[in-house]
């Protein structure tokens, strides 16, 4: 989806005698990956002087095939679906996807593990026997994040007792409803913030140490887990706790320029108010962060600028 169109390039790139539109690939309109893509264009277009426009499609399972045939310049992406993309696994099973790129993470999706407060549950171990939500036919990658949380304490689903859930909000509502014993989702939604005004809970750390990591991402890879304090996002949230880090990042394809990358990413770090102000969901966009090694290749062009940075070695 490259197209060609004159056009005067930003005074910060030489302007060739004909511009290239940027096409960013992302889930359909409506959708945070749509609006973080739109935040992305609008420092390509106000700081760069660059054409980008957003093409929404079916999301990464789509849109990082046709970046890696370089049909799409550039993709929005969680970093789960990006690994498996790269590893050729699950819904890119035989088909890895080698000609894409990370560029940066952009944003965090943090998923807890969550017990009423008056529970004795501590650690992943003491799930043992207790009931959590299983199933998750309509979003089965919240499956595979309980398959491999529960594989940190070499535990399967044959040492709990699972409640069929078809997706993450009904696991939440179980939970409110006193079907469930645990649960997990994304701490800075709505529907746990219903949770913890209805039933209240508490969050239990997650091991970080690198034996445990491994085990998770063997699993659901991209993942790492991160240590995160009281905030108003944060419900629940009452000291240090441990809990799963997933980036929302933006890709590219590997034969993209890497002045434009550079420049590109360059430009994100320094105007994060531009991309707030394109997004609101971009507040928690931190430019000291834009690199982090979920086991996908960085792009040459943006390893540049985070080894000039420190983010990198």
């Amino acid at each position: 989806m490259k197209i060609l169109a004159l056009a005067a390039a930003g005074a910060v790139l030489a302007a060739p005698a004909f511009a290239q539109t940027y096409s960013i690939g992302t889930n359909p309109q409506g959708s945070a990956a749509y609006a973080t893509g739109a935040a992305v264009a609008k420092v390509a277009k106000d700081v760069l002087g660059l054409r980008a426009r957003v093409v929404p499609q079916g999301g990464p399972v789509v849109t990082l095939p046709l970046v890696d045939q370089g049909k799409l310049d550039f993709s929005i992406a969680v970093s789960v679906v990006a690994a498996f993309a790269n590893q050729g696994r699950a819904m890119f099973k035989g088909k890895p996807q080698k000609n894409f790129r990370v560029v940066a993470v952009l944003r965090t999706l943090r998923v807890g593990l969550f017990v009423p407060k008056d529970s004795t549950i501590r650690s992943i171990a003491e799930l043992k026997g207790r009931k959590i939500p299983s199933g998750f036919a309509k979003q089965r990658i919240i499956g595979v994040m309980w398959r491999a949380t529960l594989n940190m304490a070499d535990m399967t689903y044959k040492d709990v007792e699972g409640v069929p859930a078809p997706n993450g909000v009904r696991s939440v509502e179980d939970y409110m409803g006193g079907k469930i014993d645990a649960g997990m989702f994304s701490i800075t939604s709505g529907k746990m913030r219903q949770a913890f005004a209805s039933r209240g809970f508490k969050y239990v750390s997650l091991p970080d140490d690198p034996a445990s990591v491994r085990k998770f991402q063997a699993i659901h890879p991209g993942t790492v887990v991160e240590t995160i304090g009281p905030a108003p996002a944060f419900a629940g949230v009452t000291g240090p706790t441990k809990v799963l880090a997933t980036p929302f990042i933006v890709t590219a394809n590997a034969k993209m320029s890497d002045d434009i990358v550079y420049k590109l990413v360059t430009a994100m770090a320094a105007n994060k108010k531009t991309m707030v102000s394109a997004f609101k969901g971009m507040a928690g966009f931190d430019p000291k962060k834009m690199y982090v090694d979920i086991g996908v290749p960085y792009h040459s062009g943006a390893m540049k600028y985070y080894r000039e940075t420190g983010q990198a070695k």
